[in-house]
């Protein structure tokens, strides 16, 4: 039997974004373990910290076109070249796929870049308890919710219209932060609320570089997920097609 599909009849927005936090909780967990043991590791040996600390130097030199090429490197390409090599995935128009993926994920890198310094501006540098709290709750209570959730909706939608605005504007009416942004936020939150408090935890200069890692790998493991859940849907229709099917 294949998977239900969602309509905003049938079940909520809320409902929509809890089922896909549950469905992506263990391979959340498992990258969220690694980030952990990751910080540790800086924190406690000498090697770890070392290729860490060229990585930040790295970040220091490059500034904001860093922060550009970091995340068209690790969110847009990297991601891209996956699905590339997986034929159910594989986008329909490939190189504008690419492009847009290049351009947003420069953009965001450059947004997220300058958030992590007002960030500095506004608690700190430092990385003790409090500091990492008050970051992530602004990360999550309002940073989230109200500027990048709602952008990346937009942008995907644009995409998803085929670059055409009159989609975009027909689409965006009254509830549409509900039933756009909502389904998507709800996993966010599962992911990034403990993301957030890891890359908090490291010094500025490699927050970023911590956050495009975090964002690649879960990329890439929602990615190989979607994969998976093709196949079975796959098998499932060819089985319901099938003469010995019933």
């Amino acid at each position: 039997m294949a998977s239900p599909i969602y309509t905003r009849e049938s079940i909520s927005p809320w409902r929509i974004g809890w089922l896909a936090a549950k469905a992506n909780f263990v391979p959340g967990l498992i990258l969220q373990v690694v980030a952990v043991s990751l910080v540790i590791a800086y924190y406690t040996v000498p090697a770890v910290e070392s290729w860490l600390g060229s990585l930040a130097e790295l970040k220091r030199q490059g500034g904001y076109f860093y922060s550009a090429c970091s995340g068209m490197f690790f969110c847009g390409f990297l991601p891209w070249c996956f699905r590339m090599g997986l034929k159910a995935l594989r986008p329909k128009n490939p190189w504008s796929d690419l492009t847009f993926s290049l351009g947003w994920w420069a953009w965001m890198g450059m947004q997220t870049d300058a958030f992590y310094r007002f960030q500095g501006v506004i608690w700190g540098d430092g990385t003790s308890p409090w500091i990492v709290v008050a970051k992530v709750a602004t990360d999550m209570l309002v940073y989230t919710p109200l500027i990048a959730s709602p952008m990346n909706a937009i942008a995907h939608l644009w995409k998803a219209g085929g670059f055409d605005f009159t989609v975009v504007r027909s689409t965006i009416k009254r509830g549409w932060y509900r039933r756009i942004v909502m389904p998507n936020l709800v996993p966010n939150w599962m992911l990034w609320t403990p993301g957030t408090g890891i890359v908090y935890s490291l010094p500025s200069l490699l927050q970023l570089p911590m956050a495009n890692l975090i964002g690649c790998f879960w990329s890439l493991l929602c990615i190989t997920i979607a994969a998976g859940d093709e196949k079975k849907n796959a098998s499932s229709e060819n089985g319901q097609n099938s003469p010995a099917a019933g």
